[in-house]
């Protein structure tokens, strides 16, 4: 994840000097003009941490359930109708998932879920600098592990499709922006009636509470590589 992280920011600053020797402007800036502006037009890269858990009165099938912190990354391109309002399609890889006892062990395993994410955000300007971000989420479920065990999606009892909602805020200055957001999803993760295995133990014949949803904190950094 690091290292991921350290090729988005390079890339990014390669792609922002470059745009800047153009004499494009950044992100920060405005025009005076009619329709849209380069502060809410423009495509770059993003990625950061997230800090995932299980929400919903089922999650408690699971023994001493904990959160996961593990990462995200991706491309998004803006679109701007006025200075204030705008909106954001982005393209993620997400990784969620959650951490929690195992039955028959006495550790800590962790569950991985792969997610490929396609949010559609309304963005507002509060300040030159400060926004806002509101908007929906679906996702498809591309891999799951659990400990060791690379799982089966369509024998594991996961539903290969989710849907969710996003709201969230983020700062600017220049080509960067820095964000925390906050992802519920709105679908059950497990599909109804299914038996669930953890690290290959059963711990449940089947869900009789299929309230069981995905729940994540991300925090991120983006760069803007044209506008």
């Amino acid at each position: 994840m690091k290292y991921l992280l350290l090729l988005l920011v390079s890339l990014g600053a390669t792609g922002a000097a470059h745009a800047q020797v153009r004499g494009l402007p950044s992100a920060g800036d405005y025009s005076e003009g009619q329709g849209t502006t380069s502060r809410n037009t423009g495509f770059g890269i993003k990625g950061g941490l997230s800090y995932s858990d299980l929400k919903g009165s089922g999650a408690d099938i699971f023994t001493n359930l904990n959160q996961l912190k593990t990462f995200h990354a991706g491309v998004y391109g803006q679109y701007g109708f006025t200075h204030f309002a705008s909106v954001q399609v982005e393209l993620l890889y997400s990784r969620k998932g959650f951490q929690a006892d195992s039955n028959g062990l006495k550790s800590q395993q962790t569950t991985q879920l792969n997610y490929i994410e396609l949010p559609i955000l309304f963005v507002g300007n509060i300040t030159e600098t400060l926004s806002i971000h509101l908007g929906p989420q679906v996702s498809m479920l591309s891999s799951a592990r659990t400990g060791s065990q690379d799982l089966d999606i369509g024998q594991s009892g996961y539903n290969r499709f989710d849907f969710g909602g996003i709201v969230g805020a983020e700062a600017r200055l220049g080509p960067a922006r820095v964000g925390v957001r906050y992802d519920l999803s709105f679908a059950n993760l497990y599909k109804s009636g299914s038996a669930v295995t953890y690290n290959g133990h059963p711990i449940s014949t089947l869900i009789t509470d299929n309230n069981i949803r995905n729940s994540v904190l991300q925090v991120y950094l983006g760069i803007g590589i044209a506008h």
